[in-house]
């Protein structure tokens, strides 16, 4: 195998590439932890395209793939690059993206064997021996596309809900947010039992009955979505591979990611949103987020912090009088009875980090200050409306 292309295009493939390569595990099959590098030659009709691409200065076309796959999570990059001779070949792959990202802005010459590879880039040149390329596994095939979604749309619905997915890897399918698609929109939904996201945003789908769910590992979802891009839109693609296994796919700008979905029994989170809130403060979202922070110091981790809302302000206090306390009040607009309600000070921070808007809505189902002291309250941003909303369970005074 033998090919040239630019440092800069491939030092952006392999290192995007790169991040789903798992690390090296006592058990854990060594081939793995390599890129597979697929280098084509072009068809005729390609040929003519890259002679006139050629021509303008540019490469002839992504004749290159870079692969990574950890058996979970499969990702493929397309290159372009001159290829004057095919082939495939795996590469450690955190090793190539180091070695790549570092090498001067020069063009970047590969050639590969079964054994070895060596990369040389205007005086430097790196010698690499190649993994069994034979043991690498058949990447699952992207599944099929059911939709399209606005890209900055979709990593903002994401970051406002993937904070809420659990961790406990004992229950699988609450470390997924949970996607409903149907024509009407696309919802987002991430549940840790102790607080609950939601965020529905519009989509384009390109089948004529696109209801479907899918339990998507959130921390793959957020990492996704945080990576720069310049398209506008993302695929999405869903389905069941050749294994029978559910899969879900996300494209952007021809990068794809695949991943297998969770399984298991997500909660019936519709019923614990309630239809309307009988009181409801309104607050400055950065200001209380602030006030949050600086009184949560003296807590402990586990602690909660105490929230008294009175007519136009609220007070965070937190601590104890065997130790450190602090206390802090925050003008809101709210003019029901006194109520007085322990929240997590880190669930509550993610709710209002998420929230649009400068003013944060805090909405309580029920008037009655002792009820609505244990029965989980609703954050939406005021710009939110019905878009958004995020659950928070408080904590019972009896296990605060």
């Amino acid at each position: 195998m033998r090919f040239s292309v630019e440092r800069d295009v491939l030092a952006d493939a392999t290192g995007w590439a790169a991040r789903y390569v798992p690390k090296p595990t006592a058990g854990a099959q060594q081939v793995l932890t390599g890129l597979l590098l697929e280098a084509t030659m072009p068809t005729p009709d390609q040929d003519q395209a890259g002679d006139q691409a050629q021509a303008r200065g540019r490469a002839p076309g992504p004749a290159l793939t870079v692969s990574a796959f950890d058996s979970e999570v499969a990702a493929r990059a397309p290159v372009e690059a001159v290829v004057t001779e095919p082939g495939r070949v795996v590469v450690p792959g955190r090793l190539l993206a180091d070695v790549v990202r570092n090498l001067p802005d020069a063009p970047v010459v590969v050639e590969a064997t079964e054994t070895r590879v060596i990369i040389e880039c205007g005086a430097a040149r790196f010698r690499i021996p190649a993994l069994a390329v034979e043991d690498y596994p058949v990447l699952p095939a992207f599944p099929p596309p059911v939709g399209e979604v606005d890209t900055l749309g979709f990593a903002a619905a994401v970051a406002q809900v993937a904070p809420a997915a659990g961790r406990d890897d004992a229950l699988p399918v609450l470390t997924a947010v949970r996607l409903e698609i149907a024509r009407g929109g696309l919802t987002m939904v991430a549940t840790d039992r102790y607080r609950l996201a939601v965020r529905t945003i519009p989509w384009q789908p390109t089948v004529d009955d696109p209801d479907a769910v899918a339990h998507v590992p959130a921390r793959l979802l957020a990492d996704v979505a945080k990576l720069p891009t310049t398209a506008s839109r993302v695929m999405l693609g869903m389905g069941v591979d050749e294994a029978g296994v559910p899969r879900f796919g996300l494209s952007v700008n021809g990068r794809q990611t695949i991943v297998r979905l969770l399984e298991g029994s997500f909660p019936n989170y519709r019923r614990l949103l309630p239809e309307t809130s009988e009181l409801t403060v309104t607050a400055p979202t950065a200001v209380l987020a602030a006030a949050v922070r600086r009184v949560a110091l003296v807590a402990t981790r586990t602690a909660p912090l105490r929230f008294t809302f009175s007519a136009g302000q609220v007070v965070a206090e937190a601590g104890d009088g065997g130790g450190a306390q602090a206390s802090e009040l925050v003008p809101v607009e709210y003019d029901g009875p006194e109520l007085s309600v322990l929240f997590n000070p880190a669930f509550l921070l993610d709710g209002l980090a998420a929230v649009e808007g400068d003013e944060a809505i805090i909405g309580f189902a029920t008037a009655d200050p002792e009820i609505a002291s244990s029965k989980p309250a609703v954050l939406t941003g005021k710009d939110d409306g019905e878009d958004y909303r995020y659950l928070l369970m408080p904590i019972r005074t009896g296990t605060a």
